[in-house]
């Protein structure tokens, strides 16, 4: 197989890897997705369809993959693993070959629970490549079924300025806007924190509690993700942008999350063991993420009562008595 027949390989055969590959394939882009484990792959050569994008089939340029070698010689690497196996995977495929790309842009969105780190600080040394990341709201059927959607791509300082406006292009569709970032640091925090709100979310839901609450949730949320972003070096403009608002509203409020409904789950009495259970093979990232944030928080000195009480939602606490420590907190002034 020539070793530049594509123009980009995907790794992850999820749903976001797999709408993403149908997204650009439809625009003529060939694309190696590579998966594992093999019996999925398979059926998605066969099928042409991923079980949880019934509705879009896989254009013909799309190319699954249960073999990773041919997707190593492509020029863009686009990683979409789940955030937890993401460095161990790389460390993996890494060491299989000398290939190196032009660049890794990764699509998940977490923080490492072993050490905190978000994925650029990690991937960075075991590639050692330029790593970007993509990221905004985009719930993965809508995007597969050619739906609009408007994200953001940051790209580090190793990247000049005129390729980074080619990237930009290149991976935008008619579709699938792409707005260009520096801030790979608030880019990564928000789409990392924003889960964690969003359990928050579905529990304020299930609990009845209302509009109003609702709405102030999202704003302190946003409040929260403010201050660890500029404290660890992001900028406030990109937590007001898509990375930031933009994917809070629609994690938070759109019946297609994941962390929406493990929060629902929650706050209905069942218990977050169960609700991880019923999730299946969808990753609540929110959960893994939470503990990871707080460890951030604390060694920075950054308040983030939201999240801490998500903290102990995991761990088993009532949730009614997490709404109320909220309630009760110290009254202070806004800014």
């Amino acid at each position: 197989m020539p070793s530049r027949r594509h123009d980009l390989a995907i790794f992850g055969s999820g749903a976001w890897g797999t709408a993403l590959a149908i997204a650009w394939a439809r625009e003529g882009a060939h694309v190696a997705l590579w998966g594992h484990p093999g019996e999925s792959v398979r059926a998605l050569e066969e099928t042409r369809r991923h079980p949880r994008l019934p509705e879009a089939e896989l254009p013909p340029t799309v190319l699954p993959l249960s073999d990773p070698k041919a997707a190593l010689h492509a020029p863009i690497w686009i990683s979409a693993l789940p955030t937890q196996i993401t460095p161990t995977v790389w460390q993996r495929l890494s060491a299989s070959t000398s290939e190196r790309p032009e660049i890794l842009i990764h699509v998940s969105k977490g923080l490492l629970q072993k050490n905190h780190q978000r994925l650029s600080e990690a991937l960075g040394p075991i590639l050692n490549l330029p790593i970007g990341v993509l990221s905004g709201p985009s719930f993965a059927d809508e995007v597969a079924r050619n739906l609009p959607a408007a994200v953001v791509l940051a790209l580090p300082p190793e990247v000049e300025d005129i390729r980074a406006r080619q990237l930009q292009t290149l991976l935008s569709t008619p579709r699938l806007r792409l707005y260009l970032s520096r801030d790979i640091v608030g880019v990564e925090l928000c789409g990392a924190l924003k889960n964690t709100l969003a359990i928050a979310a579905g529990l304020m839901e299930a609990l009845g509690l209302g509009n109003n609450a609702r709405a102030a949730l999202l704003t302190r949320g946003l409040a929260e993700m403010a201050r660890l972003v500029e404290k660890l070096g992001g900028r406030p403009e990109t937590v007001m942008g898509l990375a930031g608002m933009g994917d809070l509203l629609l994690t938070a409020t759109g019946s297609q999350s994941r962390n929406r409904r493990f929060g629902e789950m929650v706050g209905h009495g069942i218990s977050p063991a169960q609700a991880a259970d019923a999730m299946g093979e969808q990753v609540v990232e929110g959960v893994s993420t939470t503990e990871a944030a707080l460890a951030l928080a604390k060694h920075f000195g950054v308040e983030l009562p939201i999240t801490a009480e998500v903290a102990r939602l995991i761990k088993g606490a009532n949730p009614q008595e997490a709404v109320a420590r909220l309630m009760k907190r110290s009254l202070k002034s806004e800014i």
